[in-house]
């Protein structure tokens, strides 16, 4: 029998190659989904907003009992992004940070991992990232790790 473990990713970040199209941002949805061992339940389903001031893409999926968002300013130079995961499954943040970067090529990422089991979220990991240099992830965390059971 399946049993819940209700997690939370938010992520805050900037990319250099931002989505402009639907159908981009539909397979990119297809492959998280995959990459973190979920299920489409319905869509994704991607909207570009051209408002003055408000540019960029807008994307959601739902999973069993879970779902994935993003939305993308891209008119701002890097491309500013806020993407949030809930999940009723394990994953990881470096798995999801990994999957922006290989398809949008991030510069930048603040992210909090949440754990939504009992009555009260408790922040279970945070961090940045920030490329280098040398095109590799710098790893900076603000808070110390709790396994969860």
């Amino acid at each position: 029998m399946f049993v819940p473990n209700h997690i939370h990713l938010l992520v805050k970040g900037y990319i250099k190659s931002p989505p402009k199209t639907e159908k981009l941002l539909n397979i990119w949805f297809t492959q998280l989904v995959s990459n973190v061992g979920m299920k489409v339940v319905a869509g994704p389903t991607s909207v570009y907003v051209n408002e003055p001031g408000n540019e960029g893409i807008t994307g959601t999926v739902t999973l069993a009992t879970s779902h994935a968002s993003i939305h993308v300013w891209d008119a701002e130079n890097p491309a500013m992004f806020q993407f949030d995961l809930y999940s009723c499954s394990d994953f990881t943040p470096k798995t999801v940070l990994k999957h922006i970067d290989y398809w949008f090529g991030l510069k930048e990422a603040h992210w909090q991992f949440i754990d939504r089991n009992g009555d009260k979220f408790i922040v279970i990991d945070s961090g940045n990232f920030k490329k280098n240099n040398l095109k590799k992830f710098v790893e900076i965390f603000t808070k110390p790790k709790i396994k969860l059971n």
